[in-house]
């Protein structure tokens, strides 16, 4: 067995073709002492796992967080570079905002409010594709880069995900329902468009039109 910390983490098996030589103490102290070194191994592994991870990903909502978001847009803008304009896929980005959420943490608690938080972030990685980039842009604002997807797509996503939290009900402190919303705006990479940027200057202008 692999034992780190009196937990069971893992076992190896070891076997000799010639049934007639079995192990001897020698051996089988060797054996246990490999067996310490792998599970020691075997955890730092997943420690340093662990740690890569928490470093690209918002620790509240699991999404990523706007580091890696940088690093991901990097790619795609590098990528659409290279191509010729006649050959790249439409881009568009959606940005999400929920509505009056600084109020809504004040009247019921900022425990509450990370329970929304957590639950907008999954409705985004369940209804978003692998592919896109998704991302918690800070405080209440997410962004979504949608690779391939006309703006009409993802307006259409948009408003699908915006009628479904709609939908989701939130136990408050004193046991009542709560209610939150959500808008969003979106934009497109166009001719004049070069960077995220710009293309995030637009989904905000379409932001703010939805919460008028």
């Amino acid at each position: 067995p692999l034992i780190h910390d009196d937990r069971v983490i893992g076992a190896i098996s070891v076997s000799r073709f010639d049934l007639a030589r079995p192990f001897t103490a020698l051996e089988i102290e060797t054996m246990e002492i490999i067996a310490s070194q792998v599970a020691t191994t075997l955890v730092n592994a997943a420690l340093h796992d662990q740690v890569a991870e928490a470093a690209i990903r918002d620790p509240l909502t699991g999404l990523w967080n706007r580091r890696q978001l940088d690093v991901g847009l990097a790619r795609l803008f590098a990528t659409r570079d290279r191509m010729d304009p006649e050959a790249r896929r439409p881009v568009s980005a959606i940005l999400f905002d929920l509505d009056r959420f600084g109020d809504f943490n004040k009247r019921h608690g900022h425990g509450t409010g990370d329970t929304v938080l957590r639950a907008f972030g999954r409705i985004l990685d369940r209804r978003l594709r692998s592919s896109d980039l998704v991302a918690r842009f800070g405080g209440e604002e997410f962004v979504a880069v949608l690779d391939g997807a006309t703006i009409d797509e993802a307006a259409r996503v948009a408003d699908e995900i915006r009628r479904e939290f709609e939908g989701v009900a939130f136990r408050g402190i004193d046991g009542t329902d709560l209610r939150a919303t959500v808008s969003a705006g979106c934009s497109a990479l166009g001719p004049g468009i070069a960077s995220f940027s710009a293309l995030l200057e637009l989904a905000d202008v379409g932001l703010q039109m939805a919460k008028r």
